[in-house]
């Protein structure tokens, strides 16, 4: 006869389970906390856009000019020194 104050293997395996629930349950209500809080902070801090980039006709610069034309010198190096 097994005794009495012995745990039984499905009770532990039980409050694993939920015990791991819990866990998880917890984390998943602070992660989305975060979120939510940071995802509000983000929204505010950044504006709208303007009309100009709403209707697109906002100024583009191509992408062959984002760093010189080609076949152009490199911009000389500047010393610190004196």
């Amino acid at each position: 006869m097994a005794e009495p104050t012995a745990m039984d293997t499905r009770t532990l395996v039980r409050r694993t389970l939920v015990t791991a629930g819990a866990m998880v349950g917890a984390c998943v209500l602070v992660v989305g906390t975060l979120t939510l809080v940071a995802t509000l902070v983000v929204g505010h801090a950044v504006s709208p856009p303007s009309e100009a980039e709403q209707d697109g006709t906002g100024t583009v610069v191509p992408a062959s000019n984002v760093h010189g034309t080609v076949g152009s010198r490199p911009a000389p190096m500047v010393s610190l020194k004196r």
